[in-house]
């Protein structure tokens, strides 16, 4: 299965898990998914994609810190959009 033929939370998600983990990666997508749109991860959309990366975000620059957060998710969204 080539990258763009997986769902677009999948997408996130493996491009996530590098740095969190293949489990906590699929958790956060849900969990933004459906707070930030109330919505499943399999319904995401590429015109989700800018209000899933702000819901990622705070959770990331705990971890990670601000920049490097934005950075991670400005690459993200460049990827799956």
């Amino acid at each position: 299965m080539t990258i763009s033929s997986l769902a677009l939370s999948e997408q996130v998600a493996d491009r996530l898990a590098p740095y969190i983990g293949q489990f906590n990666a699929r958790m956060w997508v849900k969990s933004a998914a459906r707070r930030e749109l109330g919505l499943l991860p399999e319904d995401l959309r590429t015109e989700h994609v800018a209000a899933l990366m702000d819901g990622l975000r705070t959770a990331l620059s705990t971890l990670m810190g601000r920049a490097a957060a934005d950075d991670l998710l400005l690459q993200i969204r460049r990827e799956v959009s």
